[in-house]
């Protein structure tokens, strides 16, 4: 099936909630803890989020993207992967979110929803864009690395230590850390990688 790129609409918000949903559980069963990944779902991918999220705001946020296809045997369209980006600094983007459904993995679904953001990017003015990447996420690090990202840095990752106890000792260490990864784009291409300071 024709797998379209395009900016989110309303009637995705379901579809944007599934994939991100499915994705995340998939992505980080057994790296993170349940407690943990159930809460991330919750706070972040909830329908009412998504549908608050749907319209763009840029720069701050650039809206969602989705990789949608003709519904197999209902009316439709059905969402196969979503993405959203941001600029956040003087020529400077991150893309924040990046899922798929996981069973769709390694068809170039993906690699088209980063270069959509990228576009996206590029037309507000940035001429790099970061990512941030969970250690031990053997599916996100080397899909980012093929497509030009370099690591630049570590920082926490994301939680709230005094509502998520469960992240202290997961796995017997301290909090995951998220590696940070960098990449220039558009013409300007410096391998110069501005200071990893967040």
């Amino acid at each position: 099936m024709t797998v379209e790129i395009r900016r989110s609409r309303a009637a995705d918000v379901g579809g944007i909630a599934d994939v991100c949903t499915r994705g995340y559980r998939a992505t980080y069963r057994g790296l993170l803890p349940d407690e943990h990944i159930e809460r991330t779902i919750r706070d972040f991918y909830g329908e009412d989020r998504i549908a608050g999220e749907i319209d763009p705001a840029p720069p701050h946020w650039l809206g969602y993207v989705v990789a949608v296809e003709p519904g197999a045997g209902v009316p439709g369209e059905r969402v196969v992967g979503a993405a959203g980006g941001a600029v956040t600094g003087d020529a400077t983007g991150e893309l924040y979110v990046l899922y798929l459904d996981p069973d769709r993995r390694g068809e170039g679904i993906g690699t088209r929803l980063l270069d959509h953001v990228t576009g996206q990017l590029l037309e507000h003015g940035a001429t790099g864009m970061w990512v941030s990447v969970t250690e031990g996420n053997e599916l996100g690090l080397p899909f980012y690395r093929a497509r030009g990202f370099i690591e630049a840095g570590r920082r926490p990752a994301y939680t709230e230590p005094d509502t998520e106890p469960d992240m202290q000792s997961h796995n017997g260490s301290d909090v995951p850390h998220s590696v940070r990864m960098y990449r220039p784009i558009g013409r300007s291409r410096s391998s110069m990688i501005p200071e990893c300071n967040d």
